[in-house]
């Protein structure tokens, strides 16, 4: 695997130099792992501040076009870069060993102050035990429950009521039509 870097620039406000470049490769095409680790040795950098933010292939040949960003510090790289799911996921997995390592560590301290007393000491005093008490449970106390009975209530019987049926409206009656009398008025002139 043949890295050629084919633009560089740095950003000064982000704090990174962007990286544009082309790998040449046998085989499958290479992993973001892979490249990640061939650019940070390339530049100088630690692994952990390098993002391949692209790998394109082209068809039919064994070339890879990348773009990069390596980060000058890990702020830097927590303020432009977005934290997805599998990262957030990794991140936490990673705090929760170092957590478990500094309790398992704090362990470790806390066993040697722990002094054993030396058997010769007198033994402690031995003090009979009286068998406990048994707790009183107290019952419930259930009252007699009257039954109340309601008064019959009157059925209320419902006449059928009739369907209305709908009255057919009156016929309308024809209109005359209103003939002009312009004509009439030329007749009798």
């Amino acid at each position: 695997m043949e890295l050629k870097i084919t633009k560089q620039e740095e950003n000064k406000l982000l704090d990174r130099i962007e990286v544009v470049g082309e790998i040449t490769f046998e085989g499958n095409t290479p992993k973001n792992v892979d490249v990640t680790q061939q650019l940070a040795t390339k530049l100088g950098t630690k692994v952990e501040l390098v993002v391949v933010k692209h790998i394109h292939t082209r068809f039919g040949h064994q070339i890879v076009d990348f773009d990069a960003f390596a980060y000058k510090t890990d702020e830097a790289k927590q303020k432009a870069e977005m934290n997805t799911k599998h990262l957030k996921k990794k991140a936490e997995e990673d705090k929760k060993k170092a957590d478990e390592a500094v309790k398992a560590a704090a362990e470790k301290k806390e066993e040697p102050k722990v002094e054993e007393k030396p058997a010769e000491e007198a033994p402690a005093p031995v003090v009979e035990e009286k068998p406990a008490e048994e707790p009183v449970v107290e019952k419930p106390v259930v009252e007699p429950v009257e039954e109340v009975k309601e008064a019959p209530q009157e059925e209320v019987k419902e006449e059928p009521k009739e369907e209305a049926t709908p009255e057919p409206a009156p016929a309308e009656e024809p209109k005359d039509e209103v003939k002009p009398s312009e004509d009439k008025k030329e007749d009798d002139k």
